[in-house]
């Protein structure tokens, strides 16, 4: 008689082998299902279950890699950690945290290696502790790094040599590579730099356009002109601003294409272009005030000349009639006359004959800025020799001697010409101190202008009254002791200042002057003999 045993112990055996067999199977299918290559080693360091991925990965076919050392395929000096001793349980596999995240190189049937990262966790079981590794294949994330780390290599000498900050962004944004310029320039330290968002060190509404997408290709950012020498603001660590422009030009990589911006501090530009447009406001203020001073100054000249007009008409013909009235009571009753009449008489002639000159010199200043004649080509050797004949008197009475190098032609008004020399050459006669007066003229070529220079031996004049010579009736001396009207410098003045020119005196008592002017030149050069 067969006795069934229904104790409960075989049915206990079949369930376990049953859930056994289907754990088994559920863990099977997840090991398949994982993207990354699975490896599952017992105690003693065997391999006692794969995926079709680590198949792949290191080239062997399952039945040969199942019962192998793992350090078949894990090179030595990291494998041991994988080995899980019968003695370790679960909790304390887990508290030591085996091989998370560790990379390494793992090692093809062909003997090749390639680097991996391997993430690691122990499975209890009825053997023991065994354990799982997921092995990662980063071939493609270290050439990346290999690729940025060479890339650095390659452009940091570039960027260290630039003037400006370097800063180049990834395609999210972050900041990857910097120069020490960015670091003087935004206040921070350079691994502060690194890593951070460039929107912190550039406002927003430009930071974007920094970003370059996965999608887009070198062509097409170049295309874009993406934010060629843009101005904007540039933010430092303390939160203040500062004017920047930035030059950006794309840069590809294995990762995409980064941004390789130039940022140059342009504070002092800008504090040059509000100081420019300062000074444009105060040129501007002042070319007004001087239009309107020149409009005062025109109407006064006017006013000059109506009263010179006047002066010469109303006030000329009257004191010729006194100066001919007296000097006909001179000749006709002067044996009736006592001494004291005779010299009343002769003060009267002198007076009405410097009332003469003055009037004459006043009316000469006025006429200087006179437009009727334009300015032409003229031989100033023409303009001596005028002068010469307008002077021959004097030059005889002084016993004096006059005399030129060589002159060219010039571009001006010959009348006033030959008046400003008559002036210069005519102080020269009159101011010698007694001795016989010597007077040169020559010039000089200094670009598209000729420098004139009147020297003469004369008594001289103090530095002290170089500019108060030319101020209209100025004299330095009495009447009696060189008599004159005070118009004859300020004429000469007023005569170059209208030939676009300007004149200047050396001198020094007793040494004799140099009166300097400058003319433009005139349509071509001639040169004479020494007169």
């Amino acid at each position: 008689m067969i006795r069934n045993d229904d104790s409960g112990t075989g049915n206990k055996m079949r369930r376990d082998l049953a859930e056994s067999r289907e754990s088994d199977a559920r863990y099977r299918g997840l090991l398949e299902a994982a993207p990354d290559a699975m490896v599952v080693v017992n105690q003693v360091g065997e391999i006692v279950l794969v995926n079709v991925q680590a198949e792949r990965q290191f080239g062997y076919r399952r039945d040969e890699l199942l019962g192998q050392k793992v350090k078949n395929i894990i090179p030595d000096g990291f494998a041991e950690r994988l080995i899980a001793d019968a003695t370790r349980s679960t909790a304390d596999a887990l508290a030591q945290q085996m091989g998370t995240g560790i990379e390494l190189s793992g090692q093809r049937k062909d003997g090749s290696e390639f680097p991996i990262e391997i993430m690691l966790s122990p499975l209890e079981s009825a053997e023991g502790i065994l354990v799982t590794a997921a092995i990662r294949n980063i071939s493609a994330r270290k050439a990346a790094e290999e690729h940025l780390v060479q890339m650095e290599s390659r452009y940091r000498g570039l960027l260290e040599a630039a003037p400006d900050a370097m800063v180049v962004v990834n395609q999210v944004g972050e900041i990857v590579l910097v120069n020490v310029q960015a670091e003087k320039q935004f206040g921070y330290r350079r691994d502060e730099l690194l890593g951070q968002k460039v929107k912190n060190i550039i406002p927003d509404g430009f930071a974007e356009r920094l970003i370059a997408d996965a999608t887009r290709s070198t062509v097409d950012a170049l295309a874009q002109q993406i934010g060629t020498g843009i101005e904007l603001s540039g933010r430092r660590k303390d939160g203040s601003e500062f004017p920047i422009e930035i030059m950006l030009s794309p840069l590809e990589s294995v990762e995409g294409i980064l941004v390789t911006a130039a940022i140059r501090n342009i504070s002092a530009r800008k504090k040059s272009e509000e100081d420019n447009a300062e000074l444009e406001r105060r040129v501007a203020d002042r070319t007004k005030e001087l239009a309107v001073s020149n409009q005062v100054l025109e109407r006064s000249n006017m006013e000059l000349q109506q009263f010179a007009y006047v002066a010469s008409h109303d006030l000329q013909s009257p004191l010729r009639s006194i100066s001919g009235f007296v000097q006909l009571l001179k000749m006709e009753y002067a044996s009736q006359f006592d001494e004291q009449a005779i010299d009343w008489i002769r003060r009267t002639i002198q007076a009405t004959e410097q009332m003469q000159s003055l009037i004459s010199g006043v009316l000469a200043y006025s006429r200087v800025d006179s437009r009727s004649r334009p300015f032409m080509p003229t031989p100033f050797l023409d303009v001596f020799n005028d002068v010469l004949a307008q002077l021959d008197s004097s030059i005889h009475d002084a016993g004096g001697q006059v005399t030129c190098g060589e002159l060219p032609v010039v571009m001006g008004d010959r009348s006033q010409l030959v008046q400003l020399m008559q002036n210069l050459i005519g102080n020269g006669l009159k101011y010698h101190g007694g001795q016989s007066p010597q007077v040169h003229v020559s010039a000089e070529r200094h670009g598209k202008e000729w420098t004139f220079s009147v020297r003469d031996n004369g008594i001289g004049i103090e530095p002290k009254y170089y500019e108060r010579i030319f101020e209209i009736f100025k004299r330095l001396h009495g009447q009696n002791e060189y008599p004159g009207t005070g118009i004859g410098l300020a004429v000469c003045r007023r005569v170059v200042n209208r030939h676009g020119g300007r004149i200047w005196v050396e001198s020094g008592t007793g040494h004799g002057s140099v009166f300097h002017f400058t003319l433009p030149e005139g349509t071509a050069q001639t040169n004479v003999q020494q007169h």
